[in-house]
């Protein structure tokens, strides 16, 4: 069977239109429903350490990557509708970022 798009192997998800005042626990409660969640990361701005309204959130396994797509996708959270897709190790690798040395 084929992978849905944005599906890989990766066991991570990004997690969009969440409400700022959105809290870790509550959303490792939501993707518990799917899988075994390894961790939760409500991502902030740098400086003003507000919530940017997004998150990555970690499985124990691929399958519940999957399942998170299908089932949690556009589901109404604090009156917004989640926006799941599969996370792409690049999008929050955290490596060094552009620039040059001059």
């Amino acid at each position: 069977m084929a992978r849905p798009p944005g599906i890989g192997t990766s066991c991570s998800i990004f997690v969009g239109n969440l409400p700022y005042d959105s809290q870790e626990d509550e959303l490792r409660e939501i993707f518990g429903r799917v899988g075994t969640v390894t961790s939760v990361r409500v991502v902030c701005d740098r400086d003003t350490k507000v919530p940017k309204g997004y998150a990555f959130c970690d499985f124990s396994d691929s399958q519940s990557v999957q399942r998170a797509v299908e089932e949690l996708n556009n589901v109404e959270y604090n009156g917004r509708k989640l926006r799941i897709d599969g996370a792409e190790r690049e999008l929050h690798a955290g490596g060094p970022r552009g620039g040059g040395d001059g």
